[in-house]
């Protein structure tokens, strides 16, 4: 009798997590158990997004803003989660950041788009946030800390918050921002080279990208120093890549790189109005 319990607990509840947890989190198979229904991650987002859209400084460039979108739509088309919607925006700083919310909310800052050389470099860099959206990272990270009943309690509909409901999405924005944990920061880059190569670009792309960023880095860890961090070094990531970068399909390696469009629809746009502003300064100053 006993047994016969048992073994029907463990039917129910291997239905109740097949139905209700158990999601893809990666095109390379990996599997993840998600408490938090879609709708609450987009709730939790969409307020996110709110914030960040009161107090930073959207690109008004509509040519830039267009071309990023178009390209993180074609990754979008391409990645394992079509169950929300995809927004690609762009921010005016001068940091080399770009981060992503749950949900389907992802940010570039105009600092690093002046700092890629093509368009297979900004699809690895949408690729690796949307990368991020579809493995939950941030959400399974909001469920460890704060539990499922908690999450579930929130109900972020209205601008004016609760305590409570700021205090998530105050955490919520340190995880984007600050970073992932080797693991996530490894699977979002082999996740974006790879929704980058099968949306048309060149995956190698990616390495390129990593190796912009280094170079653009003052502190470079190593030895004992690099035991201690939880994000991963450029150096490791660049391995990573590389490993993955030889399972995929060959064709993928040549793809294009864009370089002319890229300049046409972002540098010149965005290093044309710099050097404008420089000598309305100088004149102003003179």
């Amino acid at each position: 009798m006993r047994r016969i319990y048992a073994f029907s607990l463990l039917i129910i509840l291997s239905f109740f997590t097949l139905a209700c947890g158990v999601v893809r989190t990666s095109p390379f198979g990996e599997k993840s158990f998600i408490l938090i229904p879609t709708s609450q991650e987009v709730a939790i987002g969409r307020a996110a997004a709110r914030q960040v859209e009161a107090k930073a400084k959207l690109c008004k460039d509509p040519v830039v803003n267009e071309y990023v979108n178009w390209v993180g739509q074609r990754i979008a088309a391409v990645c394992d989660r079509h169950d929300i919607t995809y927004h690609y925006k762009v921010i005016e700083s001068d940091e080399l950041n770009a981060f992503a919310l749950p949900g389907g909310w992802v940010y570039i800052y105009t600092g690093l788009l002046k700092h890629l050389k093509n368009e297979a470099d900004l699809a690895f860099v949408l690729g690796h946030e949307t990368g991020h959206i579809v493995g939950r990272h941030a959400i399974r990270r909001l469920q460890l800390i704060y539990g499922i009943n908690f999450i579930l309690s929130l109900t972020l509909g209205g601008k004016e918050l609760s305590p409570a409901e700021s205090e998530v999405l105050k955490v919520l924005y340190q995880i984007v921002v600050a970073g992932y944990s080797r693991k996530e920061e490894f699977e979002a880059d082999s996740m974006g080279a790879y929704y980058a190569g099968k949306a048309g670009w060149n995956p190698v792309a990616s390495i390129e990208t990593i190796e912009i960023l280094d170079s653009l880095i003052k502190f470079k860890p190593s030895g004992i120093t690099e035991l201690f961090m939880d994000h991963p070094t450029n150096k490791k990531r660049i391995e990573n890549l590389n490993y993955w970068i030889r399972t995929f399909p060959k064709e993928w390696l040549k793809n294009p790189f864009n370089e002319e469009r890229y300049r046409e629809k972002v540098l010149r746009r965005l290093n044309g109005r710099d050097s404008k502003r420089g000598k309305e300064s100088f004149n102003r100053g003179s």
